[in-house]
This record gives structure tokens, C-alpha cells and sequence, in this order.
């Protein structure tokens, strides 16, 4: 059973107000003192606060507090432990666990202490250079080959196939979507479209155990050749080659260049796919292609539906909106067209 965070969109209260008092009590029992907020986990909304991170120092060390306010199926310190109990790669680590409490019932939340790595991130988004792209893809075969050397929980029944996993998402966001004023009849086709994609494609596409959140924000690269990977909630069950997508779509959700053209996109997409091809664990895959369109046309979808919606905008909210919505149903199109013909 993987951490389950956007299916709790309409169960979840907000943790912003309570999260003042937890860290209050957190200071007052570990002497933790903080220097300010560095991030704020949310799921789509500003009222939907899960977790809370800060920067500070903890007996005499920087450190970063992390505070979980959206109750885990598997808490993250326990994530951590497995991870190190079984990673065999000497490039890739975790930060350091310096100390916390798993989510408590009565206090309503759970915390943990890290390691404050200063060091920048993989790269920055959107975009990726070629040396960046080559770096990722080192990190991604010795990610897949020293430290995802056996799931850390079993599956699910419904991790168990694409099909309904990813059925399942659509629906959620839809749903949301939906309740939010934001699907439009441009929205239903396109669900309609994806789902019957999704019924040829997605059967034969394994789901795979992984790190759900592998963005260019979640790895830090060291002097040399080291990585550290952020967001430790989020190892679970996904579609082969979500991981390589996920980040893809991270990049271009955060674009604010207006005058990007899609075509200028979907090259930046083949030399990263050029890359991909020479990644050993991807290269021994003849079907890696198709699997890549199927993920990020679920990406697209998805990011039509509710991320473009849901996103931080300084301002011109609306022609930010527009100019995204654009690009990614243009690139919806353009890889469920795809997919049509294979």
C-alpha cells in the first residue's frame, strides 16, 4: 500500500492552522529553532496544507523539520529505514535521518528531523541542458539498479494492474475538476479519448515499485558525482516509465515563458528521449516508447484537468492558465495520436 496524497483531496482538512500549534509544541519539546518555512505540501488548493518543512538548526546542526500534517499509510521514517536497509548504491543516498515521531493519532501529526543538504538541484525547471540530461540519466541507471532492489511493500489490488490504477486517477481528477468549475466538454473528450487508450495500452504495461515524485526538485546533486532524492513519502507503485515522464511534466507545468512554442517542446521532448535510449535498463526495452507516450499522455491529461488550475501564478493568472492549457492539449494530441497507430 503506497502513501495515498491527491486521493485525499476531498477528505482532507486543512493543516495550516494546526500547524502553527504542532510546531510550537515540537520547539518546546526538542529545542529545535526554526529559520523559517522553506515549503508547503498542498494538495491543488491553498486550504488543502498537508505538511509543513522548515529550515533550522537541531542540537547545533542545520537540519530541516518536517511536519506531516495528512496522515501516511506508511509513514516516511519508515520509508528511509528500507531504503537504507537494502540500497546498495555508494552514488545515491538519502538525506541523513537525524530523529522525529511517526504520525501520532492524538497529536494529529507526525514529524521528522533531516539532514540540511546544501547543494543545488539536478537542474533547474523547465528546461534541462545536455550535460543536465546526461547526469539524470547516470543517476537513473544506478537508481535502478543499486537502490531499487526490491519493492518495500507488496501491492494493492489495485496496483496491481495500469489499467485500473490509472482509471482510478482519472476519475479523482475529474471528479475534482468537476466540483471546481473546470471541466469543460474539451475536458470530457479528453478523458474519453485517454480511457480508451487506456483499455489497449495500458494491459500490457506493467506497474513497477518506484520513486512517485521523481522531479528535478527531489535531487540534489553533489560535488562529484553524488545524488540525494527529496520527497521520501512518495516510493511506490506506478506504470513503467512513469518515473522518467514525471519530471518531464514538472518542468513544463512551471513554464511562464508565453512566447514557448510547442514545437520548441516536443524537440526539447526528443533529445531527452535520444538520452533515455541510452540508458542500459532502458535500451534492453523495445516497447520503451509506447510505455513513455501512454505516461505522458496520462500526464498531459492530468495536468489539463487539475494541475494547470491548481498551480501558483505571481501574476496574469489567466493568460498563464490559457498559455499552458494550450501546450498541453496540443501535447495531449499529440501523443495520443500516437498511440492511435501503434
Amino acid at each position: 500500500m503506497g502513501n495515498e496524497i491527491v486521493e485525499k483531496y476531498f477528505e482532507h482538512a486543512d493543516f495550516a492552522a494546526q500547524g502553527k500549534r504542532a510546531l510550537a509544541e515540537i520547539i518546546a519539546k526538542t529545542g529545535f529553532q526554526p529559520e523559517g518555512e522553506i515549503f508547503r505540501g498542498q494538495i491543488y488548493d491553498d486550504d488543502k496544507v498537508a505538511s509543513l518543512v522548515y529550515k533550522g538548526v537541531w542540537r547545533d546542526r542545520p537540519a530541516v523539520l518536517k511536519i506531516q500534517g495528512l496522515r501516511p499509510e506508511i509513514d516516511e521514517i519508515e520509508m528511509i529505514g528500507v531504503f537504507n536497509g537494502q540500497n546498495k548504491s555508494s552514488a545515491i543516498r538519502l538525506p541523513e535521518f537525524y530523529g522525529g515521531s511517526k504520525w501520532d493519532e492524538r497529536a494529529g501529526y507526525g514529524y521528522l528531523f533531516l539532514e540540511y543538504v546544501d547543494a543545488p538541484r539536478i537542474y533547474q525547471t523547465p528546461f534541462a541542458d545536455r550535460k543536465q540530461m546526461d547526469d539524470f540519466c547516470a543517476l537513473y541507471q544506478e537508481y535502478k539498479t543499486n537502490c531499487l532492489r526490491k519493492p518495500f511493500f507488496p501491492k494493492e489490488p489495485n496496483e496491481r494492474s495500469s489499467l485500473v490504477f490509472t482509471a482510478q486517477r482519472v476519475s479523482h481528477w475529474t471528479r475534482i475538476a468537476q466540483t471546481k468549475g473546470h471541466l469543460t466538454e474539451v475536458g470530457v473528450e479528453n478523458v474519453e479519448r485517454f480511457l480508451s487508450l487506456a483499455g489497449r495500452h495500458l494491459p500490457s504495461i506493467k506497474m513497477e515499485f518506484m520513486h512517485g515524485h521523481l522531479t528535478s526538485e527531489d535531487i540534489i546533486k553533489l560535488p562529484g558525482n553524488g545524488y540525494v532524492l527529496m520527497s521520501n513519502l512518495f516510493w511506490s507503485y506506478r506504470p513503467e516509465c512513469y518515473d522518467v515522464a514525471f519530471h518531464l511534466w514538472y518542468g513544463l507545468k512551471s513554464l511562464r515563458d508565453r512566447n514557448m512554442a510547442v514545437a520548441q517542446i516536443k524537440g526539447y521532448l526528443q533529445d531527452w528521449l535520444e538520452a533515455y535510449k541510452r540508458i542500459p535498463v532502458i535500451a534492453q526495452d523495445a516497447d520503451f516508447a509506447r510505455k513513455f507516450d501512454m505516461v505522458m499522455a496520462e500526464r498531459c491529461l492530468g495536468a489539463l484537468l487539475v494541475d494547470i488550475q491548481n498551480q501558483h501564478y505571481a501574476d496574469d493568472r489567466e493568460k498563464y492558465v490559457g498559455h499552458l492549457t494550450g501546450i498541453f492539449q496540443e501535447l495531449f494530441g499529440y501523443f495520443a495520436d500516437k498511440l492511435e497507430i501503434m
